[in-house]
């Protein structure tokens, strides 16, 4: 079975022999001797010995594409042009780093910069992409994922694991010239495209990667056509991590051909086409098992893919909002100074193109600036989460609630640091609800305040509801995103005007939920009683909350829950 260090060698060896067919390579891993060590095996694999151009993840927009030098512009008083980064580039390598970080608009600057590769293939960029992940909430753009062929996964790999280099510059100079010589049969590419069919690959990319990776591989073995170990080698290189599954061998497979079949197999050319058919699925199966053979990259598919669909677990779980103050730079807007920090430089280039018809009419020399041409810096940031907890701390089963309640506030603040959310804390009992814990990110704070709290007596739930959407209407006003969480039998016993009828109760806490809560923030509800109710589940689906029976629990697992409710919105 091949190796993870193999697989990313190789397959820099094939995107830099022929960038205009596989675009590069992405390789996954944190920087250190392992990738250190490979970055110098590509950098000797490079014809003519030239160095590779690298591209920061910080790198603007405006650097990547043709625009104007404001400093040039500046000194010779007429607009003139610089050459953008992926112009630069053509024929050459470009190394990106930290691809996990790139802004939407820089990764579509970089993907149409691989599909120029296509049009100019004689000054194609090959693009060694290193993706730096290490949360769940990041994950490489698929916009430039999907255009880039090869990848490899190098996380868990020793520096004694690194292998000498398979191949040498002049390989990469015979593959560039023979790849096309190669031929491939009609019955692998049928294969190629029933086994990525199989794997749930919907992108036409990905066989025609495959495909010609097997030429690439064919001509490196210096062979004029394609051999059945040329295409499974090849789809081993691009397949992994790109399948959403392995399906099921027995389901569909049908046996090999083997020795005692050779009666059959000489039959006449009527059964020629079974005998075609059953080499076919057998070719699809040695590939689907290739790919399966890769459990590093499947692995980090899945990873990557938990993270898109749980982007936020660390805290980004807010909603984006525009700011003029803090944030993440944003593309700057027209505005006056009052609203936020100019942007000299966006200024002087909305500004540069028309000086020329400005100094047609004015006779005084110099740069015209006009209060038009005023640019303010704009800031994109994700609001605060604030969760929420509304604890039932009344009846025999309090004290027990009011421990999973305080494990899961203080296992949510000791994170913070790293999520930046604030955790409150309403427990209701008796007649009353009140707010024990106002939202905090201190630690320190929430055990002093929740430290001493007891519980006991009847069931308020509806003041509850009411001091929870106060609160969290307060929250909302602040920029927050707030986050009810609910613990409780949802047996309420005290109306709003403080008597004690079940019936009155349990009718306010309906209609409060629909009228207050529901369709207006998240929530999750924790039912704490000792069997399943459909009162208390109907309940829930007042509030539109998340139901969960958890009669026994402690705060890590309410915390985790909590965490993972508020990363899936």
């Amino acid at each position: 079975m091949m190796s993870e260090w193999d697989r990313a060698s190789l397959g820099a060896v094939l995107a830099l022999a022929c960038p205009a067919l596989f675009g590069g390579v992405l390789i996954r891993a944190g920087y250190g001797p392992v990738l250190e060590a490979w970055i110098n095996q590509c950098k000797a694999l490079i014809p003519d010995g030239a160095e590779p151009m690298v591209l920061p993840s910080s790198t603007a927009i405006e650097r990547l594409q043709k625009s104007i030098s404001v400093a040039r512009s500046l000194s010779e008083a007429r607009v003139v042009y610089q050459t953008g980064a992926i112009e630069a580039a053509r024929g050459k390598v470009l190394l990106l780093s930290g691809v996990e970080r790139l802004r939407p608009g820089v990764s579509s600057a970089l993907a149409a910069g691989l599909d120029e590769n296509r049009r100019q293939v004689s000054e194609a960029t090959a693009f060694l992409a290193i993706d730096e992940s290490r949360e769940l909430g990041e994950s490489v753009p698929a916009i430039l994922s999907e255009r880039l062929a090869f990848r490899a996964d190098l996380t868990g790999m020793r520096q004694q694991d690194i292998a000498t280099p398979m191949c040498s510059v002049n390989d990469v100079k015979r593959i560039a010239t023979t790849v096309h010589a190669s031929e491939i049969a009609e019955a692998d590419l049928t294969s190629i495209a029933s086994a990525c069919a199989a794997l749930g690959i919907s992108s036409m990319r990905v066989p025609i990667y495959c495909m010609h990776a097997a030429q690439a591989l064919a001509a490196l073995n210096e062979r004029k056509s394609v051999s059945p170990e040329d295409v499974t080698l090849g789809c081993q290189l691009v397949l992994p991590g790109r399948g959403h599954a392995v399906p099921e061998e027995q389901a569909d497979r049908s046996p090999a051909p083997n020795s005692s079949d050779t009666d059959e197999l000489e039959q006449p050319s009527s059964e020629g086409s079974g005998t075609e058919e059953t080499a076919t699925q057998s070719m699809e199966w040695q590939i689907i098992e290739a790919v399966a053979s890769a459990p590093v990259q499947l692995a980090a598919s899945s990873i990557h893919k938990s993270a898109r669909g749980r982007a936020g677990v660390s805290g980004r779980s807010g909603a984006h909002v525009i700011a003029f103050d803090r944030g993440r730079p944003d593309r700057p807007v027209r505005g006056q100074t009052d609203r936020g920090r100019v942007d000299l430089l966006a200024t002087l280039r909305a500004a540069m193109p028309l000086q020329t018809v400005r100094n047609a009419h004015i006779s005084q020399s110099g740069f015209k600036l006009r209060t038009s041409d005023l640019r303010v810096k704009r800031f994109k940031r994700r609001k605060q989460s604030s969760v929420i907890f509304v604890v039932d701390a009344s009846g025999s089963a309090a004290m027990h609630r009011m421990a999973e309640a305080k494990g899961a506030v203080e296992r949510l603040l000791s994170q913070c640091y790293t999520r930046r959310d604030l955790v409150s804390l309403i427990a209701f009992s008796g007649d009353q609800a009140n707010l024990v814990l106002p939202p905090s990110r201190s630690l320190v704070r929430a055990r002093r305040q929740i430290s001493d709290l007891t519980g006991g007596g009847a069931t308020p739930l509806a003041h509850a509801l009411v001091e929870a959407y106060r609160l969290a209407c307060a929250e909302h006003e602040r920029g927050r995103t707030p986050f009810l969480v609910f613990l409780t039998d949802g047996r309420g016993n005290i109306s709003l005007e403080g008597n004690a009828d079940r019936q009155t109760s349990i009718e306010q806490v309906s209609r409060l939920a629909r009228t207050l809560i529901k369709d207006r923030f998240p929530a999750v509800f924790f039912d704490t009683s000792r069997r399943p109710d459909p009162r208390t589940r109907k309940l829930s689906n007042d509030l539109g909350a998340q139901y969960q029976f958890l009669p026994n629990a402690d705060g890590e697992t309410v915390s985790r829950m909590v965490r993972q409710r508020i990363g899936s919105r």
